[in-house]
């Protein structure tokens, strides 16, 4: 095994281990939704058979089902998103820029004025 410097080589490794995650995330999201679409087709059959005609629950199972990967599908898509982004995600970089340099000002301020406070003692 080549020997690599231990920092980049984590990095590296945290990123293809995200990545591959995605992949499984992925993988399992299309085989549960196969298997959950065909549950539908059989389920309904079914509820039909057994004489189920109250359209207001054959409409709700349905929608249930459908939405199930929606929800999931935009889970994955947040996943995939994070995933394969390249700048590092902290919530310093989701601040807006008027509220950084609205901190800063303050804390030039509160600096400037413990600093005249310990000349007058």
């Amino acid at each position: 095994m080549t020997i690599y410097p231990s920092e980049r080589f984590t990095k590296a490794k945290k990123r293809v281990d995200k990545i591959k995650g995605f992949y499984k995330h992925l993988s399992i999201y299309i085989v549960a939704n196969i298997l959950l679409f065909i549950f539908k087709g059989y389920a309904l059959s079914y509820l039909i058979s057994q004489g189920i005609k109250d359209q207001g629950f054959l409409d709700w199972f349905t929608l249930n089902i459908i939405l199930t990967p929606v929800l999931w599908g935009l889970g994955l898509i947040i996943h995939g998103f994070l995933a394969f982004r390249t700048v590092p995600f902290s919530l310093k970089n989701l601040k807006p820029k008027f509220i950084e340099d609205w901190e800063e000002r303050q804390i030039q301020k509160y600096m400037n004025a413990e600093g005249d406070s310990k000349e007058e003692l």
